[in-house]
């Protein structure tokens, strides 16, 4: 089985390096747009059958934006820094922690009371 799993790992992970964007540059404003204009959740996947997503010295996360309207793609972020990528593996506050430490302002306040999209 563990065979599988790298297999799998290794099909869901080869997006991320040709497609991610910057962590600290870009996922303020894709939060903003999966909780205010999609009304969805923000949900990171940091690892799949408990392999991370990293290659070298880089962390990767699969940024989902579940429920809402399906105006907002998944988003491949690249270079994580080390302890946002370990807050986003051990709890389950991911957006909330993101945007108290990232965003700025009134956007913080916006994003958290977004209403959820059924």
């Amino acid at each position: 089985m563990p065979d599988h799993y790298d297999e799998i790992h290794g099909i869901l992970f080869r997006p991320a390096k040709a497609t991610a964007i910057d962590f600290k540059q870009n996922v303020v404003n894709w939060i903003t747009m999966c909780r205010i204009e999609g009304g969805g959740i923000p949900m990171f996947r940091t690892q799949f059958a408990k392999r991370p997503f990293k290659s070298d010295e880089t962390n990767y996360v699969l940024g989902v934006c579940w429920l809402g309207s399906d105006l907002v793609q998944s988003q491949w972020f690249s270079n994580v820094p080390d302890d946002d990528f370990q807050h986003m593996q051990e709890n389950h506050d991911d957006y909330l922690y993101i945007m108290k430490r990232y965003g700025k302002g009134k956007t913080v306040e916006e994003a958290v009371k977004a209403e959820v999209v059924v």
